[in-house]
């Protein structure tokens, strides 16, 4: 199965200044409770995903293109892509990434900002 890649008439996913942050850096450990002694605490997925907060200023031919990347290529946001993302370094790298929930869309005249979670695999 081959996974999408963002596309090239699309500025990279590093965001407006200011826009990018995460709610929460790593998924909690999942804690068990035990009937006696200590609760069990592991590790809840065996892959690290970071939520990102992104915010984009598109074009408006640039927001056509968006249009149709997330809902046809990733079929409404269902599928993962590659994509050039800030790294905690700071620096721009390609990792695997996929949007998390809802895409909302303001409308600026000439563009439009769009904003989502996206979600990075090995971040």
């Amino acid at each position: 199965m081959t996974i999408e890649a963002w596309p090239p008439g699309l500025p990279d996913l590093v965001g407006l200044a200011g826009s990018l942050g995460s709610s929460q850096l790593y998924e909690p450990a999942q804690t068990t409770r035990m009937d006696d002694g200590p609760g069990r605490t592991r590790r809840r997925t065996l892959t690290v995903e970071t939520p990102r907060s992104i915010t984009l200023v598109l074009k408006r031919a640039e927001f056509e293109l968006f249009l149709q990347f997330v809902r046809v290529t990733l079929n409404n946001g269902a599928k993962r892509f590659t994509a050039r993302v800030r790294l905690p370094s700071g620096r721009v790298g390609t990792r695997t990434c996929r949007i998390d929930g809802a895409v909302s869309e303001q409308d600026a005249g000439p563009h439009s900002r769009v904003t989502f979670t996206l979600r990075v695999y090995d971040w």
